[in-house]
């Protein structure tokens, strides 16, 4: 009995250990990393919080690949580098003129780093957006973290994280877009300038405008929060502005097989959220108002299919619809395919709320 008893004490000491035991005050906690160069000539950076100057240290290496530009950077601080709070990585547009998986394959690998890691795309070098972290009190990397999932919420960037990206990039039937930054003209912060399309690993050099991507979202039927669209509207000889924000999304893709043409039936269900003029209740009002949104989104779905064509960007995954439900359609080399489809949108849009004023 006596024996038992030192047993069951030390068993409890045992389990009440933690073998595998990570103190952060021993590393260097990064949130926040910047990509740019190419294979063979990489530059990093990498940003931790200074908790005692209540600000941002930046460490800069080069190296041949991510991994030796990491290796190099950890060369240079006092305590190693810890990525497992990172929560957003850029990349320069002039590097994912290569294949992106190359600067994302060491984030895959490493169990200890988060899935659900942001990433956005530069206009030109990565540096000055790093460097406008520098004097936060907060984190780097959850500063563009927010402003990412704050663009997501409008509609403008789509929800997508390491994981999810990860799960795309090897599947032949549906394309990437990223979000694309540039800086303000004073170059004091970051401004969503619209979405980065990709064609398979790569970045087209196309970027589709906040308004594109907006339009593309929808087409996806992704619509978030808010999607707000804005015209003008024409009456008695005065532009009149209006804003709606989409409520309901609901599509419908028909395809034809023999003509290779793929139907897109789109019906929009909008609130008027500006409307600075009486009367809107009035049936020929509502009707003319209703048309007028119709006929621009309809162009506008017109538009952006276009562009995605061109740019053999499949970012709506139809890639994937023909696949699973018309086989003899897809092809190995779908991109191509793609490309020569007809795609044919048709919208239709009603207005269901007018707000509380009559």
């Amino acid at each position: 009995m006596y024996r038992k008893g030192i047993i069951i004490i030390l068993s409890v000491f045992l389990l009440a250990s933690c073998w595998d035991e990570r103190l952060y005050k021993n590393s260097s906690v990064v949130t926040l990393v910047g990509v740019e160069g190419h294979i063979g000539e990489y530059k990093g950076y990498y940003a931790y919080p200074n908790t005692t100057a209540q600000q941002n240290e930046v460490i800069e290496a080069d190296g041949i690949s991510p991994r030796d530009v990491r290796t190099k950077a950890n060369l240079k601080v006092e305590q190693t580098l810890d990525l497992s709070e990172l929560s957003t990585i850029l990349v320069s547009d002039q590097t994912v003129r290569e294949p992106i998986y190359d600067i994302l394959d060491i984030y895959f690998r490493d169990p200890q780093n988060p899935i659900s890691i942001k990433i956005a795309i530069t206009e030109g070098d990565v540096k000055p957006f790093i460097d406008l972290t520098k004097d936060l009190a907060g984190s780097a990397g959850g500063y563009y973290e927010r402003f990412i999932e704050s663009t997501e919420e409008n509609t403008y960037f789509p929800k997508l994280d390491l994981q999810t990206i990860g799960s795309m990039l090897f599947e032949q039937t549906m394309d990437i877009a990223l979000p694309y930054i540039q800086l303000s003209e004073d170059s004091k912060h970051a401004v969503a300038a619209g979405l980065a399309l990709f064609s398979g690993q790569t970045f087209t050099g196309t970027v589709l405008t906040p308004k594109q991507s907006l339009i593309m979202l929808l087409l996806m039927n992704q619509s978030s929060k808010q999607a707000r669209m804005s015209y003008m509207w024409r009456n008695d000889g005065k532009d009149i502005p209006i804003t709606a924000d989409v409520i309901h999304v609901k599509r419908k893709w028909t395809v034809n097989e023999e003509l290779r043409r793929i139907t897109m039936d789109y019906s929009i269900e909008v609130e008027i959220e500006e409307f600075a003029k009486n009367h809107l209740y009035k049936e020929p009002i509502l009707k003319d108002v209703q048309q007028m949104i119709q006929d621009h989104v309809q162009a506008e779905f017109e538009e952006v299919l276009r562009i995605l064509q061109n740019q053999k960007s499949d970012t709506l995954g139809i890639g994937r619809h023909i696949r699973a439900f018309h086989p003899k359609m897809f092809k190995e080399d779908w991109h191509a395919e793609y490309a020569s489809l007809q795609l044919v949108p048709t919208v239709q849009v009603k207005i269901i709320r007018t707000g509380v004023l009559r």
